[in-house]
């Protein structure tokens, strides 16, 4: 028989679908030298350059989830840099070639300084964790990172343990609900919410063991009179937080004498420079700037599991509509829990 030979390019094999690597990405913006007020949408956002041999330390990640805090609108652009957010959730694409505790394909939370409300960021390993896909959505895991870390930093300072008693004012934002779940993970049987009386059910069911109505003046007065050196640790997720409260020398009176300690999440402008660059802080009194790492989320997963509850969220689409309603609701100052956009 005669051997007939079909040239290649008469054949009828499909020819392989050619992949282009996207090199543009959605992203939310911070419009101006000093970002504004108002994010914008933006389709056309750069993607972040990534190679495994000049971000050695660091990860590709696409983007499921973000959540933003109040830092996000308060920071401008020449501070912050151009994209919103810090809190993520999302897939590792790439590793850098020093990585080692992370692979391609891993589900991973944290936070990033280069701006979470985007399709891709690019992270140094030390800012996030891993996670089970089967234990946490993108969305949970995403709305945990700065609430959550920050109130477990906080609540060690404060020197909270089994038994512990802990006040939390602010009890019902992304902080203060974080506090009061990771109080009751650490033992604490007197949990304490200053908060609004319509949300007196929520920090209830989140953990508080009392509620003090903080629009009840002569009601939170008692309170503060009542409680004279019996609290081992105030966390103050309100003072300082943009309408003029300020619960700080009413709450170093509670302090149990010599072991108490005051913490707070913001303060005034002297405040921050006594606490930050003169450490002059009065005794007992501690003023937290978070330090993200690996271990933290990992034992914020540990404790949350370990009494069997999810961060209270409000989902928002990423468009243009979602992100406005979600920054107009976060500087309400009246939102629950944690502001958390679906990028999936």
């Amino acid at each position: 028989r005669e051997l007939v030979i079909i040239p290649a390019s008469h054949t009828s094999l499909p020819k392989k679908k050619q992949y282009t690597e996207p090199t543009q990405m959605r992203a939310a913006i911070r419009p101006g030298f000093f970002g504004g007020n108002l994010p914008s949408l933006s389709t056309t956002q750069a993607k972040p350059i990534f190679t495994p041999s000049t971000n050695p330390n660091d990860v590709l990640v696409k983007v499921k989830s973000a959540a933003i805090n109040p830092v996000d609108y308060k920071l401008p652009k020449f501070v912050a840099g151009p994209i919103f957010g810090l809190d993520f959730s999302g897939v590792v694409e790439n590793v850098g070639e020093s990585v080692t505790d992370f692979a391609i394909g891993d589900a991973v939370f944290g936070t990033t300084p280069t701006g979470s409300l985007a399709d891709y960021t690019v992270v140094d390993t030390k800012r996030i964790a891993k996670f089970r896909e089967e234990d946490w959505s993108f969305l949970e895991a995403a709305a945990l990172p700065t609430a959550y870390v920050t109130s477990l930093q906080g609540l060690k300072v404060g020197k909270v343990s089994e038994g512990s008693s802990v006040l939390i004012i602010g009890a019902s934002g992304g902080c203060g609900l974080a506090a009061v779940h990771l109080a009751k993970a650490m033992g604490a049987d007197r949990i304490i919410a200053i908060c609004s009386g319509k949300n007196a059910q929520l920090v209830t069911e989140a953990g508080a063991t009392e509620v003090v109505y903080y629009n009840r003046n002569e009601t939170l007065q008692a309170f503060f009179d009542e409680n004279e050196g019996k609290i081992q640790c105030v966390y103050d997720a309100a003072t300082g937080s943009g309408r003029g409260e300020e619960y700080t020398e009413t709450s170093m009176s509670l302090l149990i004498p010599d072991s108490g300690e005051y913490v707070q999440l913001n303060g005034s402008t002297s405040v921050w420079v006594k606490g930050l660059m003169l450490k002059r802080l009065a005794q007992h009194q501690h003023l937290i700037v978070t330090d993200m790492n690996t271990a933290d989320l990992e034992e914020v997963l540990l404790s949350l599991k370990e009494i069997n509850v999810k961060p209270l969220m409000n989902v928002m689409p990423f468009t243009e509509e979602g992100i406005k309603e979600g920054f107009d609701l976060l500087k309400s100052r009246r939102t629950k829990g944690k502001i958390v956009f679906d990028l999936s």
